[in-house]
């Protein structure tokens, strides 16, 4: 477990990468997570805004090809302090009409933070986070801190 000015988040390594990270509120990875400095430092940083990237090493092997796509690109197409909407990050990976399976892809996301899911909103508002509504206020204070501190 590692605090965070949001709460505490729990952060599962494996031997290829980084596999999950709990939101705050969550319950605890079950199973044995062993803790990393080199990690645990990287999203210090970034949590005081002192890193607008998390550069780990994330193993999302398990996932499907599309999920594995949407993820990827939103990591690399959408940086901080700027969104996208579900309509435009499936159009981004080149499936304009799949919006409902990218929000899918973004609810199951194992890596938050690290791949910012945060950043993806519906067209008419901010769009869910992590499946649970109190995640919500979560999702907005994490947005306004990177709009706040865009880098220049």
């Amino acid at each position: 477990m590692q605090e965070t000015p949001f709460g505490p988040i729990t952060v599962v390594l494996g031997s290829r990468g980084l596999r999950r990270i709990t939101l705050p509120g969550d319950d605890p990875e079950p199973g044995p997570s062993r803790p990393d400095r080199r990690t645990a430092a990287a999203l210090d940083a970034w949590f005081a805004g002192r890193r607008t990237t998390l550069p780990l090493t994330v193993d999302l092997a398990e996932l499907s090809p599309f999920r594995r796509t949407v993820l990827e690109t939103l990591a690399r197409e959408v940086p901080w302090g700027e969104t996208v909407t579900y309509g435009e990050l499936a159009a981004l990976v080149g499936r304009p009409s799949a919006a409902r399976a990218t929000g899918s892809t973004l609810r199951a996301n194992p890596v938050p933070f690290v791949i910012p899911c945060h950043r993806v909103v519906a067209t008419a508002g901010i769009g869910g986070y992590g499946g649970r509504r109190e995640a919500i206020a979560l999702k907005r204070a994490l947005l306004d801190r990177e709009r706040a501190s865009i880098p220049h």
